[in-house]
């Protein structure tokens, strides 16, 4: 049996990786879909028929970064939305999380994407207070709340 790093690697594409994988009535959540590799990861997902949801923060942002994302998901019978969440913003995170628990459907993978890249000049205490809050416990807390529309799946 092969190990998975003997078949994908550092240059595997998203495509390679789902190829032949077919996500038809699978619902995903992907958070940072502004840019990056969110924005990879939902176009691919919804390339192979899922239905993606993509949190970010700047929704204006956001709308233009996944035109490519909604048109893939169109020809393969999949879909794309988007949903605000700002993981520095308790407020948001509650919002969010509120939003899509009131759908009442459940998600088969959440993909906490989301990220504050490395700010060359911030100190290490203003670097952890940007990451440590936003980006872990924020999302810990945002999956948290969202577990119950997994656990819709489970029955």
């Amino acid at each position: 049996m092969n190990n998975m790093v003997d078949v994908f690697g550092a240059t595997s594409t998203t495509d390679e990786v789902l190829s032949g994988v077919n996500l038809q009535g699978k619902r995903i959540l992907v958070t940072g879909v502004s840019a990056g590799l969110g924005i990879e990861t939902a176009r691919s997902l919804a390339a192979h028929g899922a239905d993606v949801v993509g949190a970010a923060r700047d929704l204006k942002k956001a709308e233009a970064a996944t035109a490519q994302v909604r048109k893939d998901a169109v020809a393969a019978g999949g879909s794309f939305e988007l949903v605000a969440l700002d993981l520095a913003s308790s407020k948001s995170v509650r919002a969010s999380a509120e939003e899509l628990l009131a759908k009442g459907q459940f998600f088969d993978v959440i993909i906490a994407n989301a990220g504050v890249m490395a700010n060359p000049s911030a100190t290490r205490r203003m670097a952890l207070r940007r990451s440590l809050g936003p980006i872990i416990l924020a999302t810990l807390s945002w999956s948290t709340e969202l577990r119950r529309c997994c656990a819709m799946a489970a029955g």
